[in-house]
């Protein structure tokens, strides 16, 4: 006997299927707006697009941290970044201790 399909098992399939369907067009849309908004920020330097261009409140981004280029120790060969070396614990260390 041929297991038939009533209205109401049609209707909950159907609205299972729009409930599942709607929730993915809004997270991709979600994951959109915040891609959209990373750029921005990005492009704007930091400062929040939507709020104008200002930034929300003093201290809200963490500081910009500029590149540093690292440079090889002539004692042990490992690249450091001068700034912030240690000394590598051979005596000739350049970076001190």
């Amino acid at each position: 006997m041929p297991a038939m399909m009533s209205l109401s098992k049609i209707l909950l399939l159907a609205l299972v299927i729009g409930a599942v369907w709607f929730g993915w067009r809004w997270v991709n849309r979600v994951q959109e707006i915040g891609r959209a908004r990373s750029a921005a920020r990005r492009r704007d330097g930091g400062r929040d697009a939507a709020a104008g261009g200002s930034p929300r409140s003093p201290g809200a981004y963490a500081p910009t941290l500029e590149a540093e280029d690292m440079e090889k120790c002539p004692e042990c060969g490992a690249y450091v970044a001068p700034r912030s070396a240690v000394s590598c614990g051979r005596p000739a260390c350049p970076y001190g201790r």
